[in-house]
């Protein structure tokens, strides 16, 4: 009765959350977004306007001019002023889209104003919405497609010298635009990628924490299972006993010509089931041969009395190759594996309708796999998550129970093809006989 119970972990040590790079909210992330691309945007404008302005043949117009010099201010100051990062990131995109299609009806066709059209269509897309990163791409089709009528029908005059491939310092111009742009580009994408990997790895933490606790949990439930099942076996099963022989006392005394009509033996037969009863509860909630002599024997006995209980054909294939006797598993580890095969046994009772259920494992040096099939009626996979919202969790805990030590559970089963569950587990190195 003074058996003492191991503890679950600190609250601290439970509750500590995981520190992600960053506030994973969508909103936060399109804020970091937004506020990266204004300040590149901000130092890239400045070189791509000038280079325009030096490199530009010599006939541009006034008007050429304002619309450059207009852009190389505004994108700069969207960076400075006070508002909203929303609404500024999408003045800076709609004034680099102007500026883009006005060049695109003065000089035509160029590899830099192609990069720039696309480069604010995908940075729409990341900043804002994919509606409005569409709507650019419809704004560009159109732009090319009118420039392009114009241009056809002679309705409007294309400066040619600044698209001829045999000048130098156009070639030099839309390199230089077109690496300037695609750096804006690859660093805002760089940055959503940085930023996926930081959360990817807040939510491994996140869940290598949660199935430290999981595991801790279960190691708390199997103690208390083990200290009730002792209980059971040592102190209530040892009452019933004393209680019974009292019992068998009082009828005997009672004389044996009468022990047949004797009323006592009424309470000793009830009392004999009672001890059953106990026994076996005892043994569900923590099979004492597990813990004596190890997963297979422990299953072997189980196994039998399902088999008697429930008049079903249950067989038992151990395959225990490279070693006649082999080290026993660790401890956790047995008990993972067997109560897959008692809640896999339970739900084939259930609800499969089975004729048949084969039990198999097969253990070497390193790996230990472990199958439990039947040939019932089978479900369809899809309903796991359904069963799982309504509180049945048995499916979930067997998988959970494996992957916190960091083995492979596989689930197959279709309606009317039975079921399978498929179970594979590393054995640490330094296991020993328990």
């Amino acid at each position: 009765m003074g058996e003492t119970r191991t503890d679950g972990p600190p609250p601290a040590a439970i509750n500590s959350p995981p520190s992600p790079a960053s506030d994973p909210t969508p909103e936060a992330w399109r804020e970091s977004v937004r506020l990266g691309m204004l300040t590149m945007a901000a130092f890239i404008a400045p070189p791509v306007v000038a280079t325009a302005f030096v490199l530009r043949s010599a006939s541009r117009s006034w008007l050429d001019d304002a619309v450059l010099l207009t852009t190389g201010l505004l994108l700069p100051s969207y960076r400075l002023m006070r508002g909203s990062l929303a609404t500024r990131s999408l003045l800076m995109l709609a004034t680099s889209c102007t500026t883009s299609i006005f060049l695109l009806g003065r000089i035509g066709l160029t590899a830099g104003l192609s990069v720039s059209l696309a480069t604010f269509s995908v940075l729409a897309l990341i900043a804002a919405s994919r509606r409005i990163g569409l709507a650019i791409i419809g704004i560009t089709a159109i732009a090319y497609l009118g420039v392009g009528f114009l241009a056809s029908h002679h309705l409007l005059t294309l400066t040619a010298v600044d698209t001829d491939p045999y000048r130098f310092r156009n070639w030099i111009r839309m390199g230089t635009t077109s690496s300037l742009l695609s750096l804006l580009l690859m660093s805002v994408i760089d940055f959503v990628i940085r930023h996926v990997e930081a959360n990817g790895r807040a939510v491994s933490v996140a869940y290598e924490r949660l199935a430290q606790l999981h595991q801790k949990l279960e190691a708390t439930k199997e103690e208390e299972r083990r200290f009730l099942s002792r209980e059971l076996h040592d102190e209530f099963g040892q009452t019933l006993t004393a209680l019974k022989l009292r019992l068998q006392l009082g009828a005997r005394a009672a004389g044996p010509a009468n022990e047949v009509a004797n009323p006592a033996t009424e309470p000793i037969a009830l009392v004999d089931d009672l001890i059953s009863r106990v026994r076996r509860i005892s043994v569900d909630l923590r099979p004492p041969l597990l813990d004596e002599v190890g997963l297979v024997s422990a299953l072997r006995v189980y196994l039998e009395g399902q088999a008697t209980i429930s008049g079903l054909a249950i067989a038992l294939e151990a395959d225990e190759a490279g070693s006649r006797t082999p080290a026993r598993l660790p401890p956790d580890f047995e008990i993972a594996c067997f109560r897959v095969v008692q809640e896999s046994i339970t739900n084939a009772l259930r609800h499969a309708s089975a004729r048949r259920l084969e039990v198999r494992i097969v253990r070497s040096a390193t790996r230990v796999s472990l199958t439990v099939a039947d040939d019932g009626c089978g479900f369809d996979l899809g309903t796991l998550d359904e069963a799982a919202a309504n509180g049945h969790l048995g499916v979930l805990g067997m998988r959970e129970r494996i992957r916190a030590r960091g083995g492979r559970f596989k689930l197959t089963s279709a309606p009317g093809a039975g079921t399978s569950v498929n179970v594979e587990l590393d054995v640490p190195s330094a296991s020993a006989p328990g």
